[in-house]
């Protein structure tokens, strides 16, 4: 008998209860990356909620010091660093690897905690909050690129929406928190609490995320060989962190309500020198440039200007709110603050419903242009009722604003990232939420501005028989000071302030509107 005579016809087929050795495989590495990236969300809470955290408590933390007057750059020092830092970590990740950098951010954001309470001066903690920032960019930024390496592309959009759900919660819970914390065990606790927590982030992120992530990445692929000092663009980073410091000093000196200062006037200039040198270096000399022109004049540029247009418009109307219904509605400080609770939260649930929408459908662009259009009414809405005061349940317009938004935000964000080349990922991360971050810096200042000078300039025309100096600035600076005056000047602020905001609305609207047209323009690209 041949051995081809005693071998069957037919090969048995595999038993039903066998496993793929490979799928089951493939399926312990997904589970394993989704366990890590749920881990590296708590990194993303702390940068988010630290970032609010001293909302509540600079004013009590500068006293302390005898500097309330300087207490104001606590804010800004934070998102300084924010903004700084964003441009470098996508270099930074591609040159060192993902999870080398990670860890750095973290430890860093750990050093930073702790000089923010061992600080003996407000300029220690000034620069102690700079660190913070610096470090808070790199985790929300870097969790983000390493969601778009570990995770298929359909499951990126669901995943960015925990992220934003963590974010938005971060900067939701920061602000009570420091104020809980510093009226029982003190500030500093407030800095110093956060160690164990982002020590755990740290064990995480080193057993947890896989070694493939430190592979280095350059514009040809993967490269493992060192990574030089000279490829860092030491001159993009201090061009544009100049540019940033002055424009922060720019703002701040804007601020200004009832005296028009001269420091703008120096400044501006200023500024447009910065911007130019940082624009030369990036162009001519830059070897690996923070913010690459050539992603800029593609159409990855439509997605960050919408970013910051959106941003712009959004922050312009959240940081304005609490005032709004404070001196119209005199609602009292819980309810004023359930306007911020009402958009946060709303932007939440459109994240999760984009991203399971975008699951099931792989399209986004329709979802995109509803939802823009939907922002756009709500802000005609919020004009209408708002300009001559409102119902105080009328909050709740900002919670269909905030899913609007939310949707918005996952859409671009899943847009952007099938956009941009592989190779170049981490830096068109990076530059994404930059823009983000500079909408955060200019919304709330620029409105806060406009409404302030319009309020200072109409209440001095209604208190023209009563005009002093110091009684105006007690108003303008004191939310509820006019609910100790006479009901005659209690309707003048009223009305003074009610002219002043009905512009915040209209600046949401026109940020819209330039957003629409670049939405339309950009072209939907295929999930796989």
């Amino acid at each position: 008998m041949t051995a081809d005579e005693e071998s069957p016809l037919l090969h048995s087929p595999p038993s039903s209860g066998s496993p793929d050795p490979d799928l089951e495989l493939r399926r312990k590495s997904e589970r394993a990356n989704k366990l890590v990236i749920y881990g590296s969300f708590i990194g993303v809470f702390l940068a988010a909620a630290d970032e609010s955290l001293v909302i509540s408590t600079w004013g009590s933390i500068a006293s302390q010091f005898n500097r309330l007057s300087a207490g104001s750059w606590l804010l800004v020092a934070y998102n300084f660093g924010y903004c700084v830092s964003l441009p470098v970590y996508g270099t930074l990740s591609d040159m060192y690897g993902r999870k080398n950098v990670l860890l750095w951010a973290y430890s860093l954001f750990a050093l930073g905690c702790l000089a923010c309470g061992a600080s003996g001066s407000l300029t220690q903690l000034i620069l102690a909050r700079v660190l913070t920032g610096i470090s808070g960019g790199g985790m929300v930024a870097l969790v983000s690129i390493i969601i778009t390496d570990l995770m298929p592309s359909d499951e990126v959009a669901l995943f960015r929406g925990y992220a934003n759900v963590v974010n938005v919660a971060g900067r939701s819970v920061g602000a009570p928190v420091g104020g809980f914390l510093i009226a029982t065990i003190g500030w500093r606790w407030s800095f110093l609490g956060q160690l164990p927590l982002i020590i755990a982030c740290i064990m995480v992120a080193y057993y947890g995320l896989p070694s493939s992530l430190n592979q280095r990445k350059t514009d040809s692929g993967q490269d493992n060989s060192r990574p030089r000092a000279s490829e860092i663009d030491f001159g993009g980073i201090i061009s544009f962190a100049t540019a940033i410091v002055i424009l922060l000093f720019l703002i701040q000196s804007s601020n200004t309500a009832y005296d028009q200062p001269k420091l703008p006037y120096l400044l501006a200039p200023a500024f447009a020198i910065a911007v130019a040198v940082f624009l030369l270096t990036e162009v001519y000399w830059a070897k690996r440039p923070l913010i690459p022109f050539s992603l800029v004049k593609s159409s990855l540029g439509g997605y960050y200007m919408a970013q910051l247009m959106l941003l712009i418009g959004r922050s312009a109307l959240s940081s304005n709110m609490v005032p709004y219904f404070v001196r119209v509605e005199k609602a009292t400080d819980v309810l004023a603050s359930f306007t911020y609770v009402a958009t946060a939260v709303g932007v939440s649930v459109g994240g999760l419903i984009s991203a399971a929408i975008i699951k099931r459908t792989q399209r986004y662009k329709t979802m995109t242009m509803v939802a823009v259009g939907s922002t756009v009414l709500l802000s005609i809405l919020i004009f209408i009722r708002y300009r001559s005061g409102c119902h105080t349940w009328e909050l709740l317009y900002l919670f269909p604003s905030g899913v609007s938004n939310g949707i918005i935000f996952s859409t671009q964000f899943i847009g952007m990232s099938l956009t941009a080349p592989k190779e170049r990922l981490a830096t068109s991360i990076g530059i994404y939420y930059l823009s983000q971050q500079l909408g955060f810096i200019v919304g709330p200042a620029a409105s806060v501005a406009v409404v302030q000078r319009l309020f200072a300039n109409r209440l001095s025309e209604g208190l023209e028989g009563l005009k002093e100096k110091q009684l105006i600035d007690q108003i303008l600076n004191d939310l509820r000071f006019a609910q100790s005056l006479p009901e005659g000047v209690q309707s003048i602020v009223r009305s003074s302030y009610l002219y002043g905001f009905q512009f915040v609305p209209l600046l949401g609207m026109v940020c819209t509107l330039i957003v629409l047209p670049i939405v339309l323009l950009l072209k939907e690209r295929k999930i796989e």
